[in-house]
């Protein structure tokens, strides 16, 4: 992840999942360890004037962090109260569907990275469709500050083409589909949830990998979108997973707009 102050960054972070997951790498570089064998890590970049505002959701390429917890009011209050978070909308509870019962609000970083909040219940509505299962066995740290933290729930993204995501990851990257629905999104309702004038429909599918790292995809259909962000601009980002297939120092931009590798910015 893409950070303009790797040290604002951390002290961010360790508002929410403690102090013990950050750990020093080379250089600037940071890394947060999430249970059970999903790392993030903080690269500093430079800002860019081409890029002065942080993606739109609905932007190819976008991404977001998705932390579960198992009381979604408190922990969305502790957020509010966060110097330079802001917490977008309101809590929305899904009325039906593969996610049904699920409650998730989204918030932007000091720096303006999304990142969201999510409360499963007890029982999963996919589950009684499937016997594929997402990553659900989430740990935090002993020194999670953020309330009922349970872990890191998803990484998700907004891609070009879903099938053609969906397809290269189950190929390259041993990964599972998992769920798949569809969401209807007027234009009330984006501005009100994420500050934006669109509407439209999306088609969102939740996968597993190494059944470790939940991923979330979706494709927007909400008019003009802009294109990824470069690795190293302000918003950018690499997935790093296992390879199947490839060199593992092989990275590469996909046709739908994640940077796919293990070496940042290549």
């Amino acid at each position: 992840m893409a950070v303009p102050d790797v040290d604002r960054a951390v002290e961010f972070f360790a508002s929410i999942v403690g102090d013990s997951p950050v750990r020093a790498a080379a250089d600037l570089v940071r890394t947060v360890a999430f249970a059970p064998n999903t790392d993030v890590t903080l690269i500093p970049v430079a800002p860019d004037a081409a890029f002065g505002s942080p993606p739109r959701v609905v932007d190819v390429g976008t991404n977001h962090l998705c932390f579960r917890v198992g009381d979604i009011d408190v922990a969305a209050a502790y957020l509010a109260e966060q110097p330079g978070v802001r917490v977008l909308g309101d809590i929305v509870t899904v009325p039906d569907g593969p996610i049904r019962g699920n409650r998730w609000i989204y918030f932007r970083s000091p720096w303006g990275t999304l990142f969201e909040l999510q409360q499963w219940p007890k029982h999963p509505a996919y589950q009684a469709d499937t016997s594929a299962r997402l990553f659900h066995g989430q740990s935090p740290a002993d020194d999670a500050r953020l309330p009922s933290l349970l872990g890191l729930d998803h990484t998700g993204y907004s891609v070009r083409d879903l099938e053609a995501t969906i397809r290269y990851l189950v190929d390259r990257h041993g990964a599972t589909e998992v769920l798949r629905t569809r969401i209807d999104a007027g234009r009330d309702f984006m501005s009100a949830q994420f500050g934006i004038d669109v509407e439209g429909t999306s088609t969102m599918a939740m996968l597993v990998v190494d059944d470790a790292l939940n991923i979330e995809l979706f494709e927007h259909s909400v008019g003009a979108q802009d294109p990824p962000r470069p690795p190293r601009a302000p918003g950018g980002n690499v997935l790093a997973l296992h390879a199947q297939d490839c060199a593992p120092e092989s990275a590469v931009e996909t046709e739908f707009g994640i940077v796919v590798g293990t070496e940042f910015g290549r």
